[in-house]
């Protein structure tokens, strides 16, 4: 992933106040939360899918590979599609997001992706999501805390509607997240925003 050293500074919330909003960090898979959508995202040039993309793939058998393949996502930026899971994820429906070229994809983009797709989940009024990292590897969300931050601000800002967001991130992973979420907050003045884990990711402390 391509980042230069100033983007994770650059990258400050716009004017608005954010409330009631929580991010949980869960050491549980994407298909294993309970929320009323699961978000993940995919790459043009990345094949097979991975991340929350594949598992989803996995637990809906081809499923997404095969409408990818049936050319009715491509993976560009700003593509979006809403899937009925049944009961393969916990969560009733899945978002799945184009995120463009990986090759391309920096922590500006990445801020980008977040906010775009809380965008969309706040105009469903949904106020329960999970997603994995959106283009972001699993030992690299430290370092794009502040994307992820400033993308869920954006998003939610001036919303008096109350917002539960799950981030699936591995058990060895949640403490070094944790702490890096909590900084990004406290950088860009969220007071509004409380960083929690969930039972299944307590003993990573």
């Amino acid at each position: 992933m391509n980042s230069s050293a100033g983007e994770a500074g650059q990258m400050t919330p716009k004017a608005g106040a954010v409330s009631h909003v929580e991010i949980v960090l869960t050491a549980r898979p994407l298909e294993r939360v309970d929320s009323e959508i699961a978000v993940a995202g995919f790459f043009t040039d990345e094949r097979p899918l991975r991340g929350g993309a594949a598992r989803a793939d996995w637990r809906l058998c081809g499923g997404l590979s095969r409408r990818i393949e049936n050319g009715d996502l491509s993976g560009t930026s700003g593509e979006a599609m809403l899937i009925a899971c049944g009961r393969a994820l916990r969560a009733p429906r899945l978002m799945l997001l184009g995120l463009g070229d990986r090759q391309t994809y920096d922590q500006l983009r990445a801020s980008d992706e977040i906010r775009s797709a809380l965008d969309r989940c706040r105009k469903l009024r949904l106020q329960e999501v999970v997603l994995t990292p959106l283009g972001i590897a699993s030992d690299d969300v430290p370092r794009h805390a502040a994307a992820l931050v400033a993308g869920l601000a954006d998003a939610w800002a001036g919303c008096e509607r109350p917002m539960r967001l799950q981030v699936c991130v591995p058990r060895a992973e949640v403490a070094g997240v944790f702490r890096a979420i909590e900084s990004a907050c406290g950088a860009a003045g969220l007071e509004g925003v409380a960083v929690t884990t969930d039972e299944a990711s307590l003993d990573a402390f």
